[in-house]
């Protein structure tokens, strides 16, 4: 069996998207709108893009295995998404885990 050898590419990706989310967290405040043309966006929305990108890099990086970093990186935006909209009772999070882990097993099962 041939073995996967680990792409230097994702973990460069992982440091930049990084320190492009510390960027946006240290010089612009969550009440301020960036423009980017003709759209207003809140830096929390643009904060999040950076932050997915990272959580799928480093696990794919690490794991070998990009399904992990979708399933990863999906987990943390929907827990921010739930938190930025006030669900923050911790029964939340034990749904997310489920459906997450039960999403890793349905794709981990190996059929012939």
């Amino acid at each position: 069996m041939r073995r996967k050898k680990r792409s230097i590419l994702y973990l460069i990706t992982a440091c930049l998207s990084l320190l492009a989310a510390l960027v946006i967290v240290f010089f612009f405040p969550p009440s301020q709108k960036i423009q980017l043309g003709f759209l207003s966006l809140s830096p929390v929305v643009i904060f999040l893009i950076p932050l997915l990108l990272f959580f799928f890099s480093l696990p794919t990086f690490f794991l070998k295995s990009s399904k992990h970093g979708i399933l990863l990186s999906c987990f943390v935006l929907l827990y921010f998404l739930f938190r930025l909209n006030g669900l923050t009772h911790p029964i939340f999070l034990f749904i997310l885990l489920g459906i997450f882990l039960s999403l890793e097993l349905f794709f981990s099962n190996k059929q012939p």
